[in-house]
């Protein structure tokens, strides 16, 4: 019986995205680290905010659809919500 691969598959963002933020993984390379990233690394008060809840919205769409456009929207509004909070390491 062969396993399901769609399942195990990791969408891999257009770059890495590197943070600085205590806590927080140093990088993110994939959708699912990303949305791990909101789901568990940050503060509840944060990971309600709109700016975190439209990233994860976004990172959801991405990898449902797995659209080249809808990737790189969500990896800009995950860039943008780590830049607010200055977790955003310069690269």
């Amino acid at each position: 019986m062969e396993a399901a691969t769609t399942t195990t598959e990791r969408l891999p963002l257009p770059n890495s995205v590197r943070t600085c933020g205590k806590g927080l993984r140093s990088e993110v390379r994939t959708v699912e680290e990303a949305i791990r990233l909101i789901d568990r690394e940050l503060p509840d008060e944060l990971r309600s905010l709109p700016r975190w809840t439209f990233a994860r919205a976004l990172l959801v769409e991405a990898e449902r659809t797995k659209k080249k456009k809808a990737l790189i929207c969500a990896t800009r509004q995950l860039r943008q919500a780590l830049s607010n909070e200055g977790w955003l390491a310069d690269q």
